[in-house]
Parts: structure tokens; C-alpha cells; sequence
């Protein structure tokens, strides 16, 4: 029996295969896949627990998903960091383009609403998905990093050490990002 890969060669080795994977060869697709499905799918679950019955989905329909998306996109993959980047951010928009779907269907998809008041006219609030996606999209606009601080630490679930070796920064960098980035997003969904 073979022990583990340690971290870094994990890591190594997800971004030899994402290199090998733009050159063109399929097999690196595969064993990329093979590679990472079970840290995905722990992903996919994280992600559907924050959406609360909103997407009726497993976590493992929701990688499969997400696997079938990437493998027909042409994208130009750096290394692991980039991967797990892209990862997160396509799960979060599947998840809320859902959410919205099924959102639509409950009130009658593409049916004409009649109204009796024009208060109901109103616009009403956006969902709490809605407000923490644009909300991280704008913290993504005002600084990049700090974003990807808190992707790597909800929707990801690194640890704080993890992070600082994914960044390559110091422990201290990646507190005092979180700490900003949670205070932030906190008065953002606050306003």
C-alpha cells in the first residue's frame, strides 16, 4: 500500500496535469477528474448547505454538472489555484442561475402577472444568494485577493495555513485579509 501524496505534491501534480490538460491531452482531463472529484464534491456539498432547499440537488449531481460544464470549456489553466478558483466561482453562479430558476417556476415561469395594487408593482428585495453574489463580486472588483481569501475559506474550506501556502503570503496577510473581507461583506449586507 502507497502512502498519501503529501500537500504539495498533490498540488504539483494537479497543476502538472491542468498544464497537460491545455496542451491538448484528454487522459489528463481524466485523471485530473479522478484526482480531484472528492475534494469538488465536498465543495458542491458546502455550497448547497448554504442554499437551504433552494436547488434540489446531491452534491454529486452537482459536481457531475460542473465536471461536464469545465471539460467543454476552453480555458487556460495556470495551476491548482486558478483551478479550484474557477471551481468555486462556477458553482456559486450554477447555484444561483438554479435558485433563480426554480425560483421563476414557483411564480409561474414566463405566465403575465396581474396585479390589484400597485405596491405589488414594487420591485422586490433580491434573495439573499443575489445579495451575496453581487456583494462578493463587487468586494472581487475592490480587491481580488481578499475575495479569494474568503472563497478559499467557506467555499472551499481551507484552513487559515492552507491559504497562506495557496497565496503565498504570510499568516498574518491572510488574517488581516479575512478580517477585513468579513467585515466588509458584513456591512455590504447590512446596507
Amino acid at each position: 500500500m502507497s502512502e498519501p501524496a503529501s500537500p504539495a505534491a498533490a498540488d504539483h501534480e494537479v497543476t502538472r496535469l491542468l498544464i497537460a490538460w491545455n496542451q491538448g491531452n484528454a487522459g489528463a482531463a481524466e485523471e485530473l477528474t479522478e484526482l480531484v472529484y472528492a475534494q469538488v464534491r465536498a465543495i458542491a456539498g458546502k455550497h448547497l448547505r448554504q442554499f437551504d432547499g433552494n436547488v434540489t440537488l446531491a452534491p454529486t449531481e452537482l459536481a457531475n454538472e460542473l465536471f461536464l460544464r469545465l471539460l467543454g470549456k476552453d480555458i487556460d489553466w495556470r495551476d491548482r489555484r486558478h483551478f479550484f478558483g474557477v471551481v468555486v466561482a462556477a458553482m456559486r453562479n450554477m447555484l444561483i442561475d438554479m435558485a433563480r430558476a426554480r425560483g421563476s417556476e414557483k411564480r409561474g415561469g414566463g405566465q403575465i402577472h396581474v396585479t390589484l395594487s400597485s405596491a405589488e408593482d414594487q420591485p422586490s428585495e433580491p434573495r439573499e444568494q443575489d445579495q451575496l453574489n453581487s456583494a462578493l463580486d463587487a468586494l472581487r472588483a475592490l480587491d481580488a485577493r481578499k475575495c479569494e481569501v474568503i472563497e478559499l475559506t467557506y467555499f472551499l474550506g481551507l484552513k487559515r495555513e492552507e491559504i497562506a501556502n495557496t497565496l503565498d503570503v504570510s499568516l498574518a496577510t491572510v488574517d488581516r485579509e479575512l478580517r477585513f473581507a468579513r467585515a466588509w461583506l458584513k456591512e455590504r449586507l447590512e446596507a
